[in-house]
């Protein structure tokens, strides 16, 4: 793809897209596309102009997108497609992320039977996930989760927020790290609501789960969420004994 003058290109780049209007493709020594920044973190549009080589514009992530007054609307995190996968009876039994369905496609799990529409070949992996959600799958397992914050509803300027900051999650030991739900999705509005609040005075304590609790609770009292996922907990294994073997 060769970029066109006068055309608007976007990428996205962490959790702020950036937006330019191409207004000049040169061929001085190399080709170049110099550009003017319409959208994007403060640091670009504080410098207000760039310019990248015509044969690695594509490769850096620069697509045709529609002039518009506003471009918040491609901000926050890239809202990938999920895939439904059917236990070996052609029973629906979870929903996971293309790049989950890519691992069970690419070990033999699990052959793609429509649409991102997958199912196990064999009930080992199956099996496995029976034994440690004790056999009750909730309706969390088919949800979508990606989708609008959890919180207000709204569905663009999405980030991916960790209920157990990053920085803490060290304090929760291996295995029971593994078994936590702890991905939300939530956008940059309230986002910053959440970043503005003290935090919870909590410590690591003997018990992991009293950690992981307060910062769950934690999220709900700030934020009141309003469209968590049906059946979402913090804490998502059931089946402690299972993670031990």
């Amino acid at each position: 793809m060769n970029p066109q003058t006068g055309q608007i290109y976007a990428r996205r780049r962490g959790g702020k897209a950036e937006v330019v209007r191409v207004t000049a493709v040169t061929a001085v020594a190399d080709e170049w596309a110099e550009f003017q920044f319409l959208h994007g973190p403060e640091r670009v549009l504080r410098a207000g102009s760039g310019r990248c080589k015509v044969k690695n514009f594509a490769a850096a992530g620069w697509e045709p997108t529609d002039e518009r007054a506003d471009y918040t609307h491609l901000d926050g995190a890239t809202r990938y497609e999920t895939f439904r996968v059917l236990d070996t009876k052609g029973d629906p039994i979870l929903r996971c992320s293309a790049k989950r369905a890519a691992f069970y496609l690419r070990k033999g799990y699990a052959r793609a039977i429509a649409p991102n529409v997958l199912q196990f070949l064999d009930p080992q992996t199956e099996d496995r996930l029976r034994e440690l959600y004790l056999g009750g799958f909730t309706e969390f397992f088919m949800e979508v989760k990606n989708d609008r914050c959890v919180c207000c509803g709204a569905t663009t300027d999405l980030t991916r927020h960790h209920v157990v900051p990053k920085r803490h999650k060290k304090n929760v030991p291996q295995p029971w790290r593994s078994c936590l739900s702890n991905v939300l999705f939530v956008c940059g509005a309230c986002h910053r609501t959440y970043e503005d609040a003290p935090e919870p005075t909590v410590t690591a304590s003997a018990d992991w789960r009293v950690f992981v609790w307060a910062w769950r609770d934690h999220f709900r009292d700030v934020l009141k969420p309003r469209f968590l996922p049906n059946g979402w907990d913090i804490i998502s294994v059931q089946n402690f004994a299972a993670l031990e073997e």
